[in-house]
């Protein structure tokens, strides 16, 4: 996350920047491509060229129940009032919820103002674009900043 802040922070409309990410696969010792990039209009996005990788996404994405749950975040929410809003089975929706949340898609954010505090989930990817070949993948996210979690002193996230 702090690298997307770096990245946000120095990048200039227009201008993209490469990382290298290392592949854990034993048998794949090549490294995996990734760029953020900022467009013109300030917008930043993760630009990811690994077709393992674009395979997952693709299947979070594929996943009707996953996309509803993804759908139907505008704004911090509860995660019992975003699975009512899905209109599927609860246990289905509760697993998936789980996994988005495993998987990074979805963020606690924070509690509710109310006498009862009841955590709020927010999403950080408020686009996803994809071109797949049979040999390159390419899936562009776009990053909403004000959604990324703030960074505190002294605590590092993974």
């Amino acid at each position: 996350m702090d690298t997307i802040r770096n990245a946000n922070d120095n990048l200039e409309p227009g201008e993209r920047t490469m990382l290298a990410c290392e592949n854990k696969l034993p048998r794949h010792a090549i490294k995996s491509a990734l760029a953020i990039s900022k467009d013109h209009d300030y917008t930043l996005w993760i630009e990811l060229y690994e077709h393992s990788l674009a395979e997952k996404i693709i299947d979070i994405y594929s996943d009707s129940v996953k996309r509803k749950i993804l759908l139907h975040i505008d704004k911090p929410i509860a995660k019992d009032e975003l699975l009512e809003k899905c209109g599927v089975s609860l246990s289905s929706a509760y697993r998936k919820f789980n996994e988005l949340l495993h998987d990074g898609f979805i963020l606690p954010v924070g509690y509710t103002k109310s006498e009862k505090r009841v955590r709020v989930f927010d999403k950080i990817i408020s686009k996803a674009e994809f071109s797949v070949s049979t040999k390159i993948s390419q899936i562009r996210l776009q990053v909403n900043l004000s959604r990324l979690p703030k960074a505190r002193l002294g605590v590092v996230y993974p």
